[in-house]
């Protein structure tokens, strides 16, 4: 039998409220079309007031948005992927639009990004330069590669999104290849979800391939992620896919190396290192699907308003994984006790 913890239905009788309760009746197998519209209705009005700015309103329109979007039962996916379409369509008015006044070279376009990168990388952040240095303790690691998971072990259901999206055959390759590497090319051992589950054993985590997080940042910044996959306006899900699969070798040999001194070994930490070789002859490969694209203006603000989307739901989200790591303290990797990938410190469990 199956485990239906990440199913939707479940989750939302769970929240016991009254949005909930429209959701999951809406999801229900014998539902009316009356009873879609009157869930499409209620999302939508939660999220013009969480993006209004109630708190209140945020933290509830996450929760069932990331329920909708992220749950694993597929009898309820078509009705979930159209009702958040109906929340997609409010969140998109409230993000601020990119500034591209004229047309920009490729030269110029790349040298924009190079700056957004440069400046709001996550590689920029406290959290990772303390990581890099070598100052995190054993507990500190746990707790970032435990979101680590949560940002991973999903990732490439939400690629296939933005594959779907690729109406061009050689684009559509492209993407493919990508994913093709993702799920461990001719061994299903060796996809990333995996390799990832094996470093997480050899620090005493459980890698939870149901996993339901309950940090709210966390949460929005998957939400927010999805969203841009699954935008049919790909410059929305290319930024998000440059920025978090193309530019990430520099920043894996680092977390590499700090796992390495921390007295982790190579094979425990081969998901890190396989980046930092497989990334850049892919990156050169992969920056067609964006480059091709270049010369189209409306293209060019999509992408710049996605990314700067991404490096704000990100700042927020590692703000909070890097207040959890401070919280903890604890003993060394051979010392601890097996705990489930998705059992976050009091702090990052609060209701959302």
């Amino acid at each position: 039998m199956s485990n239906t913890r990440n199913h939707s239905l479940p989750q939302l009788e769970a929240l016991q409220t009254n949005r909930a309760r429209i959701l999951a009746r809406a999801l229900e197998p014998k539902a009316s079309f009356a009873h879609l519209e009157t869930a499409a209705k209620t999302l939508s009005e939660l999220a013009e007031s969480a993006l209004n700015g109630h708190t209140d309103s945020q933290a509830e329109y996450q929760t069932l948005l990331y329920i909708l979007s992220l749950s694993d039962d597929t009898a309820t996916a078509l009705a979930r992927r159209w009702l958040c379409n109906w929340a997609y369509r409010v969140e998109e008015r409230f993000i601020p639009a990119a500034d591209v006044p004229t047309a920009l070279s490729e030269a110029e376009f790349l040298a924009r990004i190079e700056q957004e990168v440069s400046s709001r990388s996550r590689e920029k952040h406290p959290m990772s330069q303390y990581i890099f240095e070598g100052s995190a303790s054993p507990a500190q690691l746990r707790v970032f590669l435990r979101r680590q998971w949560f940002r991973t072990f999903r990732l490439y259901r939400e690629a296939a999104d933005l594959l779907v999206n690729l109406v061009d055959v050689d684009d559509a390759a492209a993407l493919g290849r990508y994913l093709h590497g993702e799920l461990g090319e001719e061994d299903e051992v060796r996809s990333h979800p995996r390799l990832l589950a094996k470093l997480l054993n050899a620090v005493d985590l459980e890698a939870d391939f149901q996993a339901v997080s309950t940090m709210p940042e966390e949460i929005a910044y998957l939400n927010n992620r999805v969203r841009s996959f699954r935008n049919p306006d790909v410059g929305w899900g290319l930024a998000v896919f440059y920025i978090t699969e193309i530019v990430v070798p520099g920043n894996h040999e680092k977390l590499y190396n700090a796992l390495l001194q921390a007295g982790l070994s190579e094979d425990a930490a081969e998901y890190y290192k396989i980046h930092v070789s497989l990334v850049p002859p892919r990156a050169k490969r992969e920056w067609q699907l964006i480059a091709r694209r270049i010369p189209d203006p409306a293209f060019q603000k999509s992408f710049l308003t996605s990314l700067a989307q991404h490096f704000r739901v990100e700042r927020a989200y590692y703000d909070a994984v890097w207040a959890e790591m401070q919280d903890v303290t604890g003993p060394s990797f051979s010392q601890a006790a097996k705990r489930p990938a998705n059992q976050a410190d009091q702090r990052s469990c609060r209701a959302t």
